[in-house]
């Protein structure tokens, strides 16, 4: 949010760039959300013990308020772009600081209450199809970005295994794009080609 407030009144170039971002992170965060309501928590409610439940129950609805606030960012983002003005800014960043603190509590309970129940009940298999779908919905020519996201951002052990499960081809150019073309975006993004992690779902600046 600090980044949308920091933007200039109708400096539409600036807005038009960190919206770029906002839509991004969310289509991303969609196609992520949508793959799992699909298959994941279906899966761990018929696989896992009863007592268990009230966590996936849980998790479904952070997706849900999660999913409603991204049609609201959605829209916001919309108006922001088209005017760069500090009001519609301020409208944007009040719905990333209801946003935020959601999404947070969600990944941290997926860390530490979901992973473990992904590794001992899902599959190789089915993880990796769950995992082919979100990059099927993200557009070809977004791919080499969001690799490079995912290797500043993720598990280094994690982003290698599903690189390697690329053809080769498209290994070896991704393996070699996706660094460079995420520190150049993160330069236009954040004024830095190294952000502090985590930025990526703050969009904050670096310095805040």
């Amino acid at each position: 949010p600090a980044l949308v407030r920091g933007v200039a009144d109708g400096d539409r170039q600036r807005a038009e760039i960190l919206a770029d971002h906002i839509e991004l992170t969310n289509m991303v965060l969609h196609h992520h959300h949508h793959a799992e309501d699909k298959s994941l928590w279906p899966n761990l409610l018929e696989r896992c013990p009863e007592e268990i439940a009230p966590v996936v129950r849980m998790m479904e609805a952070h997706h849900e308020r999660i999913a409603n606030i991204g049609t609201e960012l959605a829209a916001a983002v919309t108006v922001w772009r088209g005017t760069g003005d500090a009001e519609s800014g301020r409208t944007l960043a009040e719905v990333l600081d209801r946003m935020l603190p959601l999404l947070f509590e969600h990944l941290e309970v997926e860390e530490q209450q979901v992973l473990p129940l992904i590794e001992k009940y899902i599959t190789a298999a089915e993880w990796d199809e769950m995992a082919e779908e979100v990059m099927a919905g993200t557009p070809q020519e977004k791919a080499p970005l969001i690799v490079g996201m995912m290797m500043y951002e993720g598990d280094p052990q994690a982003v290698q295994e599903a690189i390697d499960k690329m053809p080769a081809e498209v290994r070896t150019i991704i393996g070699e794009m996706a660094p460079k073309t995420y520190a150049a975006y993160a330069e236009q993004v954040y004024g830095t080609p190294t952000p502090p992690h985590g930025d990526i779902l703050v969009v904050d600046s670096p310095t805040a």
